[in-house]
């Protein structure tokens, strides 16, 4: 069924800086249902520098484009790019909170394939089309679906404002 960023129940879990490991658990809720909620990750001081290198950096909007919802007029703007720079987005990347965290869940290596910030204008932001990731990796050369999304909310996400939705086993195509 559809799962919605505020509920994802069952396959959440909470980052503790001083004691946090990839559990079994965790590992297997994320081979069942191709997810799983990591929250906590930054501290709410290091999220305000992230959220201000953001809004204070004009690289982001002045390297964006505009997508349509397709369905209701309305959009958002992406800025998207392929190599981590030493900058705040670069290093929450690498981190080992976030890449560690990914080799131990996918079980090898991973790389940095793109960043991508979406911005939607309060009220007025388009929606996105449900897709699958893995279609647009398959076109850019990652013949298999061993990889992950990392999805950060610089703002507050609920089902009100324009939350994240995924299909529980989606991405593993075997449900």
């Amino acid at each position: 069924g559809r799962v919605t960023v505020t509920s994802f129940a069952g396959s959440s879990y909470q980052f503790d800086q001083a004691n946090f490991t990839v559990t079994e658990e965790m590992k297997a809720d994320f081979r069942f249902n191709g997810y799983v909620v990591l929250r906590r990750t930054f501290s709410h001081k290091e999220m305000i520098k992230l959220t201000e290198a953001l809004e204070q950096n004009d690289a982001f909007a002045s390297n964006s484009y505009y997508v349509g919802d397709g369905m209701k007029g309305r959009g958002s703007r992406l800025s998207i790019w392929r190599h981590p720079g030493n900058d705040i987005t670069g290093i929450v990347g690498r981190c080992e909170r976030i890449a560690g965290t990914m080799e131990q869940l996918l079980g090898g290596e991973v790389y940095h394939y793109h960043s991508k910030l979406i911005m939607k204008e309060a009220f007025t932001g388009g929606s996105f089309v449900w897709h699958q990731d893995y279609g647009y990796w398959y076109q850019n050369g990652c013949l298999f679906p061993d990889m992950g999304t990392v999805f950060i909310a610089v703002d507050r996400c609920d089902e009100g404002n324009g939350c994240l939705e995924v299909l529980r086993g989606s991405s593993l195509g075997s449900h």
